[in-house]
């Protein structure tokens, strides 16, 4: 860790000047605007085809008030920021990262996205597009899920499309490291219309992993719906609710999507079903273990109660044949199961 701070700090300089004068830097358009930060796209006067995202954060009084942060703490979440950033090496992860302190900001430079955000894609979503976007952004999630960085703000704004038409996880301002023994934080999240519900319920400890991946099912649920999200109490039954999902994204976003923490997939689960299962085979699991949780007296499914694993297998894989049968186990952990009968 001493190492990576190093290797951030050696990456950030602090200018009395501004940045874009001093690397002869022109502002091309504003990309995206979320607080007291904006992302601008900036091009080299000398070579105009050079182009850097560049996140500018305020350090202007009245910007930091409203952050509830003083200059010294705001500098120290930049410094982490590129101390995460400089760490990480993945294709749906932003990269070229640098850092700069100048007197009224601080300006993080990227790479640059040409495609915008996935906001700007919503209306011409399309199922090969969400299969692309979605797959992308579970790949980058679980890369640093697995070296146990939580993200603490996915959403639309801060999915880009890059050139090559991938989705690239960006802006990890929220985001840090979890130590190796410690499962569990007492809040995680900031975008309201993204948080899990045991954030917004403010239980004292969430497991913010988990929170990042409902963070990702509501992100899938924009891109399946065609709109932002908004704020709904229940993403999961305004889904049921959509004739018009297919299965294998229904099979998702009920997993994403649980309000209960214990049964919402990790996003190693999702990584593992997208590798091995195909899409036929989430119509028939759909149907035997994504049922409505409330259901009438009349056709109440008898109450859960714990079960082995092995029986869990055999009902939870009794409609698949073959090759599938085994495919579907590895997404199941050793003693949990995501269908309504467990």
């Amino acid at each position: 860790m001493a190492a990576a701070a190093a290797v951030a700090s050696n990456c950030i300089r602090e200018l009395q000047t501004d940045f874009f004068e001093t690397f002869h830097l022109r502002v091309e358009k504003v990309l995206s605007i979320g607080g007291s930060s904006e992302v601008v796209l900036a091009s080299s006067i000398q070579d105009l085809s050079h182009n850097r995202a560049v996140k500018k954060i305020s350090l202007k009084e009245e910007d930091l008030q409203d952050r509830k942060l003083s200059a010294k703490e705001a500098k120290a979440l930049f410094h982490r920021e590129i101390e995460i950033l400089r760490t990480l090496d993945h294709p749906n992860i932003i990269g070229g990262v640098n850092g700069v302190i100048c007197p009224d900001y601080m300006a993080l430079s990227m790479d640059f996205c040409s495609n915008g955000t996935l906001v700007t894609h919503l209306k011409k979503m399309t199922n090969g597009l969400i299969d692309r976007y979605f797959d992308g952004l579970v790949s980058g999630v679980c890369y640093i899920h697995s070296r146990r960085i939580v993200h603490g703000n996915i959403k639309l704004q801060n999915i880009f499309v890059n050139a090559k038409n991938k989705s690239v996880l960006t802006d990890f301002g929220f985001s840090y490291k979890m130590p190796e023994n410690v499962s569990y934080v007492k809040t995680a999240g900031a975008t309201m219309a993204y948080l899990s519900p045991e954030v917004l319920m403010k239980r004292s400890k969430v497991d913010p992993f988990k929170c990042d991946s409902y963070a990702v099912g509501v992100v899938l649920r924009c891109l399946v719906l065609k709109r932002r999200p908004g704020y709904c109490p229940d993403y999961l039954q305004e889904v049921r609710e959509s004739p018009h999902v297919c299965a294998n994204f229904r099979y998702f976003l009920e997993a994403l999507l649980h309000r209960k923490p214990s049964r919402r997939a990790t996003m190693a689960q999702v990584q593992t079903t997208l590798d091995e299962l195909v899409p036929e085979d989430y119509t028939e699991e759909l149907s035997l273990n994504c049922r409505p949780e409330e259901e009438s007296p009349s056709t109440a499914s008898p109450p859960r109660k714990k079960i082995r694993s092995q029986e869990c297998e055999e009902h939870s894989t009794m409609s698949l044949r073959g090759g599938n049968a085994y495919k579907l186990r590895s997404f199941l952990k050793k003693k949990k199961c995501y269908c309504t009968r467990c």
